[in-house]
């Protein structure tokens, strides 16, 4: 459910860490007005390579010292509502950034456990790309960190909003490199990626590529069906976890999608309980949730709220004109391989520059493990090849 990638030799590290190996972050850049920074911690070359190894990963450089801060800053959704938010901000120390680039997070439950903590997901992705000279921002997402309300999960318009309004404030900072953003993300966030790619290119905006790992694309026609027969223990978790936070931010009642008692117990298990409790608390049948008058719409393939938003937030059928790589593991129950399968097809056939990437027979969280070193390898020669391009000339 959630990126594990570092967590454990983070845990590991943990003697070390009290006995003051922390070193505090140098000065923030000048931010623009409205957005905030307050340092968090800085990692320390050293530390950042144990870290890797610990976590098995392999043929990743660390290059920089990171230093980490979180930033907050103000998001105007589509719709005109108005929030202020925060997320991770990781840049290399004592040199300055080559290029931006935002990760997304996957699946958080709880507001604390967010980029901006920082934890074991931001600690991972400043490592991989702030430790080789990038300039990374992770954001937290609506609901999480200092945002207020419930998380609008796989809501296109509160997300998207929320990614690009960050890339926009760290755009705004001192020194920060003016060139072609780079998207990645797992599970919730390589779907986020995907919406922030499309918001992105509509504006007439050019990104250097986007690498999405595990995430879903075709929500309502390929991960809905597989999660209502409760193929992974999590799928409960995933359809009530949409349930309670698109109920709330489009202001429908939560009983006119789930039974009585599973509207109750759903209120109560988002409202702070730790994902172990949440799991505990759902049924292995997902189906058991709903009530009847849903469950025959579903079956009969009739529209509901709730089946139209997954319908709005799929993202299979853009053209995107940067480059794409759908990464996926070949074993993954929780998003099964064939959202990225299908996605790449689809697009491919309208012409896009997208391949579909099986990182091996892994599952959801191993799968971005997996994908990190892929990703790194696939930035660079993304960078080589913008170098080698020619430049137009000047009229």
């Amino acid at each position: 459910m959630r990126m594990v990638w570092i967590v454990v030799a983070i845990l590991g590290l943990a003697g070390l860490l009290v006995a003051g190996y922390l070193r505090p972050p140098r000065t923030p850049p000048v931010a623009p007005e409205g957005v905030t920074l307050t340092p968090l911690r800085s990692i320390s070359t050293l530390e950042a390579r144990i870290l890797l190894r610990l976590s098995g990963v392999k043929g990743l450089p660390v290059r920089y010292a990171v230093d980490c801060y979180r930033m907050e800053y103000t998001v105007t959704a589509l719709d005109g509502r108005r929030a202020r938010q925060s997320g991770l901000l990781a840049l290399p120390r004592d040199v300055s950034a080559t290029r931006l680039v935002s990760f997304q997070h996957g699946t958080a439950t709880t507001r604390s456990a967010v980029p901006s903590k920082p934890d074991g997901t931001g600690l991972a992705a400043a490592i991989l790309f702030a430790g080789n000279g990038y300039a990374l921002v992770a954001p937290d997402y609506p609901g999480m960190g200092v945002s207020p309300g419930r998380h609008p999960y796989y809501v296109a318009e509160a997300i998207g909003s929320s990614v690009v309004a960050m890339i926009d404030a760290a755009r705004g900072l001192e020194d920060m490199p003016d060139r072609p953003v780079f998207l990645s993300g797992f599970s919730e966030g390589g779907w986020a990626s995907m919406v922030a790619l499309k918001r992105l290119e509509t504006r007439g905006e050019r990104v250097l590529g986007a690498a999405p790992v595990a995430g879903p694309y075709d929500i309502r026609n390929i991960s809905l069906p597989a999660a209502m027969k409760g193929g992974a223990p999590s799928h409960s978790l995933y359809l009530a976890y949409a349930a309670w936070g698109q109920a709330g931010y489009y202001g429908h009642r939560l009983d006119s999608l789930l039974t009585p008692q599973y509207a109750t117990t759903v209120e109560r298990l988002f409202d702070g309980a730790e994902p172990k409790a949440i799991l505990a608390g759902l049924p292995a049948n997902p189906r058991v949730m709903f009530n009847p008058a849903f469950l025959d719409r579903y079956d009969r393939g009739e529209d509901h709220w709730y089946l139209d938003v997954f319908a709005a937030a799929g993202v299979a059928d853009m053209t995107p004109v940067s480059p794409l790589r759908l990464y996926y593991g070949s074993e993954d129950k929780d998003v099964v391989p064939e959202e990225a399968l299908a996605a790449a097809r689809s697009m491919r056939a309208r012409g896009a520059n997208v391949t579909a990437i099986d990182v091996g027979p892994v599952g959801h969280e191993p799968s971005m493990l997996a994908a990190a070193p892929l990703i790194f390898a696939w930035l660079q020669d993304l960078e080589a090849a913008e170098k080698a391009a020619p430049r137009p000339r000047p009229d």
